[in-house]
């Protein structure tokens, strides 16, 4: 019998990682796993396919074009008004959906569907992720990360909402959780929510391989030139430091920020020099200013990629708003360890399990 799973969480919470990991885990399980993605969107698009629904076509080996597991894009849309022409557009977006749902799940696997950027998306039009769960009747794992208390409030409220739209609520994860808030998850929150009647299913702390992105990635978003550490573009960028101010003041900033992207002029010899001897990622030089040969000098004894662009620093920081970590085919240790992490910190044998009490909920919902 048809499994169901729809993993719904904001953007960045961490969606497409704990996919891929249950997709790996359950198939070497021996189930069939397919994945859908019913909603994507600019970000995420790649030469018009999604970026996601190539990764998993390519790691599951799955039959269907990625324009088939990924098939709308959401950043074309927008809000006709209340009137037939737009009622017709909707009803053959749902057909689509509806199309490629029966193509890609298997009578007798899991299917795994991811949401989209945030929940409520497109609901406007009813195509968001609650309508469309309950559109293919199928039951919800919602994954949020923790930072602050505010987090543990928005979780309960989704949770609620979820219920109230007469959902199943397999339960929560917590993704991407920091050091200094871990002990918190698993002490206060998880306690909290557990007496609410939720089940938290997964406590996963961050991992910088799989939760920031990569000076690869950075370079993409750019298009700028690299001017020295081509072999070390995989490293994981976890802060921005926008080197504008005195090295005086620039300092304390630069020695407690670790493993970070500074963002400067080219003509910024004193700061690029002094970011070198911290915890740097990578080194963005802005304005088309070709650096002090010493710059690139000790930037390539240290190994540190450097990446000349030729617009203003404000440009810069505004082309990286929003990137986050995008994983590949090719990034199998990536892959690996997301596997690893998952089957550490996740009950997923437990979920594949619970996704079979939704066929008595939902029989006891007809009743």
């Amino acid at each position: 019998m048809l499994k169901k799973i729809y993993l719904m969480g904001r953007s960045g919470s961490g969606k497409t990682a704990i996919a891929l990991g249950f997709s790996l885990l359950w198939k070497e399980k021996g189930f069939k796993v397919s994945y859908l993605k019913p909603k994507t969107a600019g970000p995420n698009l790649q030469h018009n396919q999604d970026v996601d629904a190539l990764l998993f076509k390519k790691t599951l080996g799955l039959p269907w074009e990625p324009e088939q597991i990924a098939p709308l894009n959401f950043e074309s849309l927008y809000i006709f008004g209340p009137s037939d022409h737009n009622r017709l557009s909707v009803e053959k977006m749902e057909a689509r959906l509806d199309e490629s749902f029966r193509e890609i799940a298997y009578n007798d696997g899991i299917i795994v569907i991811e949401g989209g950027r945030s929940p409520y998306a497109g609901m406007s039009l009813a195509l968001d992720d609650f309508s469309l769960a309950k559109r293919w009747e199928t039951p919800v794992l919602f994954i949020s990360n923790l930072d602050k208390d505010d987090d543990l409030d928005q979780m309960l409220f989704f949770n609620n909402f979820i219920q109230a739209r007469g959902l199943y609520l397999l339960g929560n994860i917590f993704n991407n959780v920091t050091p200094a808030i871990l002990s918190k998850a698993r002490d206060i929150y998880q306690p909290l929510l557990e007496e609410k009647g939720y089940k938290v299913l997964g406590i996963i702390p961050a991992h910088p391989a799989i939760t920031f992105p990569t000076v690869a990635e950075f370079h993409e978003a750019l298009k700028g030139e690299i001017l020295s550490g081509e072999g070390n573009m995989g490293l994981p960028v976890e802060e921005i430091v926008v080197g504008t101010m005195t090295i005086e003041g620039a300092l304390s900033y630069l020695r407690r920020a670790l493993n970070k992207a500074v963002i400067t002029g080219g003509d910024r010899s004193d700061m690029a020099l002094t970011a070198l001897e911290t915890s740097i990622s990578v080194l963005i030089l802005t304005g088309g200013l070709q650096p002090d040969i010493r710059v690139i000098s000790r930037a390539r004894e240290k190994g540190v990629p450097v990446i000349l662009v030729h617009f203003d620093t404000y440009t810069a920081i505004g082309m990286l708003q929003g990137l986050v970590r995008q994983i590949r085919p090719q990034d199998s240790r990536t892959i690996t360890l997301i596997k690893e992490e998952v089957a550490r910190h996740c009950s997923w044998e437990k979920i594949a399990e619970e996704m079979e009490s939704y066929r008595f909920f939902s029989t006891a919902k007809g009743q």
